[in-house]
């Protein structure tokens, strides 16, 4: 239930949940709308690749929304207005079963032709593939782009079901739950209720689905899944970099000034220790660079949202790849993302008497 409290008195008023048609709300018209331009209406972080999908061969049937998860799974995902009908949990097993082919650049080429289509507009391989790579980031510290533009990542053949409805019945909940123990299908039911307050529709998500006994075995399944595939993945950045020598602890990298937002008021200088970072030679998450203007440990993404955030409040939530930002002196201001993605060895690096002037540690 949600209350709602008058500032001006301290008085309590508690809000009766109402079914969305009762408020005049559409299913594709409203809900599917503000779901494509608000993901995170569901409960979570998604990217939206397209909506009322047909691409499947031999058979009409269209799927309300796909979508893409942090971790690179592809999200089937059905909405009911009200109560999910019956056949609900069967329709998206459908989907789900249909979208396992798919590819990491079928779903680009997918979202290109569904966004460029929304908006009219003219995105090209290129910007696709950066925004996938950004969405990406948790997956690896580095996700390069193919000759053609599009990112180049390991798309999970196995789709997630997201069932969002008013309210679910039990020919829903059983079988879904039964799916979940007994086979391990990721399948989520989410409950989306609706509230009218002052004239205003307020929507709120929660999952139902899975409990919390069965949300800890999933987990569980997948970390084996991510063990299983951690051979095949791209080593990380901070990795690579220090094997081949290009990174080596002590050394000092600096923020590219072309990247300093246009709006900040704290201008890019060398002497400035704000620009500067020092490698740690440590391969952890968060401490493999110490932030000369603070002290702090960081990973190089963690230490750009941060800077950003303190030069013009970008949300530190915000997807980006950190290693695109800061450059090697001793590589003739390379990025450290160009860097990562050559072949550059530490034989390589300049003589010392070429590199910028350093901060000097106090």
């Amino acid at each position: 239930m949600i209350f709602s409290v008058d500032e001006d008195n301290a008085a309590l008023e508690a809000l009766e949940e109402q079914d969305l048609s009762e408020l005049g709300v559409l299913e594709r018209q409203d809900l599917q709308e503000w779901t494509i331009e608000q993901p995170r209406i569901l409960g979570e972080d998604l990217q939206i690749i397209t909506s009322e999908y047909a691409n499947f061969q031999d058979t009409r049937d269209r799927l309300d929304l796909l979508a893409l998860d942090p971790t690179g799974k592809l999200v089937v995902i059905e909405l009911k207005r009200d109560q999910a009908d019956r056949t609900t949990d069967l329709q998206a097993i459908k989907y789900a079963s249909y979208c396992a082919t798919l590819t990491a650049e079928d779903i680009q080429r997918d979202y290109r032709e569904f966004w460029n289509e929304r908006d009219d507009t003219e995105l090209t391989p290129e910007d696709v593939g950066q925004t996938f790579a950004d969405f990406l980031e948790g997956i690896e510290e580095e996700i390069p782009l193919t000759g053609d533009g599009w990112a180049e990542f390991e798309l999970d053949q196995k789709p997630r079901i997201l069932l969002a409805a008013g309210s679910f019945g039990t020919e829903i909940t059983a079988p879904v739950m039964w799916l979940i123990e007994e086979y391990g299908m990721d399948i989520t039911c989410t409950k989306v209720e609706a509230y009218e307050h002052q004239g205003r529709v307020l929507l709120n998500s929660q999952q139902v689905i899975p409990v919390a006994e069965a949300e800890e075995y999933m987990t569980k399944r997948r970390e084996k899944q991510e063990k299983q595939r951690e051979t095949s993945r791209r080593p990380a950045a901070i990795n690579v970099l220090l094997e081949r020598g290009v990174l080596e602890p002590g050394e000092k990298m600096y923020f590219d000034s072309h990247r300093v937002p246009a709006e900040a008021e704290r201008e890019w200088s060398e002497d400035d220790k704000f620009w500067w970072a020092t490698i740690t030679g440590d391969t952890g998450q968060s401490d493999n660079v110490r932030w000369d203007h603070d002290k702090n440990l960081y990973s190089f993404t963690g230490l750009t949202r941060e800077l950003l955030y303190e030069l013009v409040e970008r949300d530190r939530d915000e997807a980006l790849n950190g290693y695109k930002y800061w450059c090697h002196p001793e590589f003739d201001g390379r990025t450290l993302s160009d860097l990562r993605n050559s072949d550059t060895l530490g034989e390589e690096r300049e003589s010392k008497s070429t590199e910028p002037t350093i901060p000097v540690e106090e």
